[in-house]
């Protein structure tokens, strides 16, 4: 999806010469992903853990990446962060645009002026995230000190500023306490706190609500959309918790084994999904807005193991309405509405009948 800017009145004014009329100009992304592949190399052979990923996040906007876990998001923000360890892992291929720049083809000591200035990531879990054995002010004046050029003093004053921003009571003392003097909750805001020291233009929150107990949760996502509303941060959301992602985000991206099997705008998602495997998701997860009750759905089985995939949909060991086509070919995205697309070889939609004749019939 593309946004527009118009030509202000002040220009629109002027004598256009040869009686050419002034036109929308698209906005590139600030983020955009072109068929990114990350590779980990083991014992028992290759991992593709991202196999030919390609999303885009708008300036401003919420994108949520959903999926089980071993689905490749976070492998997938890891690369983009370019924190991939290597060995095992290494990104193969693809690109990595942000601002129009090639993450993929600069030096780590260009990457160190863009990690955690212009990008900044919220790590999934705040008790291994955080060093131990130094104080929390120390941690967020360290990014402070290192890319605004900040004084010592200037920095402390900062970092109390963000601690009180992400509501942490008496910030000014807390910045002298280490991390096992916080609960998990305040742990995940000094995180937030640190993530939002430089204004970063990109967020990615990958699984910001782990381990947290739900006033909690909803205390930390209220805080992400207040500070994005406020900053006009674009914010990448990685999360298997559909009901995060319904109340946040602008658009979906789903992943399953590695690849991008459905996309499109959060209302498109929720109210026609047309990949069985986001059929299934919403299936099995319970819903406040119905007036009959309904009997939860889980998706059976488990991910595939991604060392040598075999050429048939990744999804059809477990899908309800696999059929003989599913098994001899990879379906790619394909359009099933406006902004919206899909990786299923036939239209399937949540109000489509399962057939008698099962997946593992099919395999048989």
């Amino acid at each position: 999806m593309l946004r527009f800017f118009t030509i202000p009145p002040q220009i629109m004014a002027l004598p256009w010469p040869n009686k050419l009329q002034p036109y929308e100009v698209p906005m590139a992304p600030l983020l955009e992903v072109r068929n990114l592949q990350t590779h980990f190399h083991t014992q028992d052979g290759i991992v593709k853990a991202v196999d030919g990923v390609s999303f885009h996040v708008n300036r401003g906007e919420t994108l949520g990446i959903v999926g089980e876990s071993g689905c490749g998001k976070s492998v997938t923000s890891l690369s983009i962060m370019r924190l991939i360890p290597c060995p095992p892992g290494h990104v193969a291929g693809g690109e990595i645009l942000f601002d129009g720049k090639d993450l993929l083809g600069l030096s780590e000591e260009q990457m160190r002026h863009i990690r955690g200035n212009r990008i900044a990531m919220i790590f999934q879990d705040p008790m291994t995230s955080l060093n131990p054995v130094l104080t929390v002010g120390r941690q967020i004046t360290e990014a402070l000190e290192l890319h605004m050029q900040l004084s010592r003093k200037a920095a402390l004053t900062r970092a109390t500023e963000l601690l009180d921003m992400v509501g942490i009571p008496s910030p000014g003392k807390r910045l002298d306490n280490y991390p096992h003097q916080f609960s998990g909750g305040m742990r995940q805001r000094v995180m937030i706190a640190m993530a939002l020291s430089c204004d970063p233009e990109l967020l990615i929150a990958d699984e910001p609500t782990t381990a947290l107990d739900v006033t909690i949760q909803a205390q930390i996502l209220e805080l992400i959309n207040r500070l994005r509303d406020e900053l006009q941060t674009a914010v990448m959301i990685i999360t298997h918790d559909l009901g995060v992602v319904a109340g946040m985000t602008d658009r979906v991206t789903v992943m399953y084994a590695g690849r991008v099997v459905e996309e499109g705008s959060t209302k498109a998602i929720f109210a026609n999904p047309r990949m069985p495997y986001t059929i299934g998701l919403l299936r099995s997860i319970p819903r406040l807005d119905e007036q009959e009750r309904r009997k939860l759905t889980p998706i059976r089985g488990l991910p595939p193991n991604l060392i040598d995939l075999p050429a048939m949909c990744p999804f059809s060991p477990r899908c309800d309405y696999v059929q003989e086509a599913c098994l001899h070919q990879i379906p790619h995205l394909r359009a099933v509405g406006p902004d919206h697309h899909a990786a299923c070889l036939f239209d399937i939609t949540m109000n489509t009948p399962i057939p008698e004749r099962r997946a593992e019939d099919m395999l048989l």
